[in-house]
């Protein structure tokens, strides 16, 4: 696999599976692994369209990629074969991240503050919940759902950027609320927790950071 200097790609997305850090990597339409202990940044694969974010299952990858009928689409790859297994459209023509818990997709549809849950072997919506916020780059971490909210502000889009407020926070889809909420002090692009410390990756920066814990 081709080993990448991690401080000098673009992250769009990523997963934490326990072990490696997953990312997706839009420009160069791959999806690559970081791992912590190590420092080592490798290739996965490359697809024929734009990655926007990757949630690893037990047989293979989920990804957010550009493409479809709709705009973007989701794709089930399988690292064994190395091929796609199956594919679909995204709800409402987009995806601003996806992630896999208990055996269901969830996706975020940032603009249209949606979060639906989707049947993997299908691609059927199972659930749609309306947010509160904008919120986008799902991640899970064992019986938990997180994700980046975005309070844009008075204004909505119309507003400036100084004006929008950001916050990892941790979501219970079954109250459809937000359990817990912790403010950033930047624009985030991509978040992944791995029960002690949450990885980000901010807009307009390239590489990764991580906290000290849960504190930003």
């Amino acid at each position: 696999m081709e080993t990448l200097e991690l401080s000098e790609i673009t992250v769009a997305g990523m997963q934490h599976d326990g072990h490696f850090l997953w990312l997706a990597v839009p420009k160069d339409r791959l999806v690559a692994t970081h791992h912590p202990a190590s420092g080592r940044t490798e290739a996965k694969f490359t697809y024929s369209e734009e990655i926007f974010d990757v949630s690893p299952g037990e047989k293979g990858l989920w990804v957010v990629t550009g493409g479809g009928k709709l705009g973007r689409q989701i794709v089930f790859w399988s690292l064994e074969e190395e091929r796609e297994i199956r594919k679909f459209d995204c709800p409402d023509g987009a995806a601003s991240g996806a992630t896999l818990l208990d055996g269901k997709l969830w996706l975020t549809h940032r603009h249209n503050r949606k979060l639906f849950c989707l049947d993997p072997a299908s691609g059927k919506v199972i659930w749609v919940i309306r947010t509160e916020n904008e919120t986008f780059s799902p991640a899970a971490y064992k019986n938990g759902l997180w994700l980046i909210e975005c309070d844009p502000g008075p204004l909505g889009h119309w507003g400036t950027t100084r004006q929008a407020r950001y916050f990892f926070s941790r979501y219970d889809p079954a109250r459809e609320r937000v359990a817990e909420r912790l403010a950033v002090p930047f624009m985030p692009r991509c978040m992944a927790f791995d029960g002690e410390r949450f990885w980000y990756a901010e807009r307009g920066k390239e590489g990764v950071a991580a906290s000290t814990g849960r504190q930003i």
